[in-house]
């Protein structure tokens, strides 16, 4: 089996066993991380040993890199072939029942770049792949960002994150909601970058991700035609060990980069 087909059947398959685990999440053993509101459910750690079982299986001299417990890691060498696992980007969301905004996200990097990726939506079905020079859908309809071109038009997603993420979006990005036409969050970094490659969305910020955050999101939005980036312009590769990411179409990165750094 390809790497195309083996992401868009792993998340297929684990999209009905989570749908089946939202249906009973109040009785979701939760335990917390490192802060009250950063948790963990028993959901996200059978996602993600089930995704690394079938890597394991499938490609085993392949490098893993995933959000739970064991393999929160980078490579020593950047350059390897590696797998990025998110098992379920938005738990808060799943746990509180904000339906649908959380997703699985799996996605293949060489040389600290994703070449391919998958999101699924569990609660719509919704499979969102982008493959380097292939394009990017949502089930089989192709992917094309918006045509906003000025800043005071533009949809924007900033995701506030936690408590201590906050004084930093705030400081960052004041000037960017001064000028915006609209800002939402769906408090899920996959969705919120796959809503930009749909065009429902022009522009995503964020001051502090990790690689499976966004590896997947981040080669669907690109193949979609947008643009990521650090929120100094420079280029995001997965372990470089920047957190801060600007997504979006591609036609108002560069005026939305001046005003986050108006001295750049």
């Amino acid at each position: 089996m390809n790497e195309r087909d083996f992401i868009r059947e792993a998340l297929s398959n684990l999209a009905v066993f989570v749908r089946e685990k939202y249906a009973s999440r109040r009785n979701v053993c939760i335990s917390e991380k490192r802060e009250a509101n950063d948790i963990l459910t028993e959901v996200d750690l059978a996602v993600q040993e089930k995704l690394v079982e079938r890597i394991k299986s499938a490609f085993p001299g392949d490098f893993i890199a995933a959000e739970e417990e064991g393999f929160s890691r980078f490579p020593e060498d950047p350059n390897v072939r590696a797998w990025v696992i998110d098992p379920i980007d938005g738990t808060q969301n799943f746990v509180r029942g904000y339906f649908p905004s959380f997703g699985i996200s799996l996605a293949l990097a060489e040389g600290g770049v994703p070449i391919a990726g998958g999101v699924i939506v569990p609660m719509t079905g919704d499979l969102f792949f982008g493959q380097r020079g292939h394009g990017s859908f949502r089930n089989d309809s192709r992917l094309e960002v918006s045509s906003i071109s000025t800043v005071g038009l533009v949809r924007a997603e900033i995701d506030f994150g936690g408590p201590w993420d906050r004084p930093g979006t705030l400081a960052a990005f004041d000037t960017v909601m001064r000028n915006v036409g609209q800002i939402r969050c769906h408090c899920a970094a996959v969705i919120g970058i796959c809503s930009v490659a749909t065009g429902d969305m022009d522009a995503y910020f964020h001051v502090g991700l990790n690689p499976w955050d966004y590896a997947a999101a981040q080669v669907i939005l690109e193949e979609a035609g947008g643009k990521v980036t650090r929120l100094d312009g420079s280029p995001a590769y997965l372990f470089d060990g920047g957190h801060g990411l600007l997504a979006t179409n591609g036609r108002v990165h560069d005026d939305l980069i001046r005003i986050i750094h108006p001295q750049a």
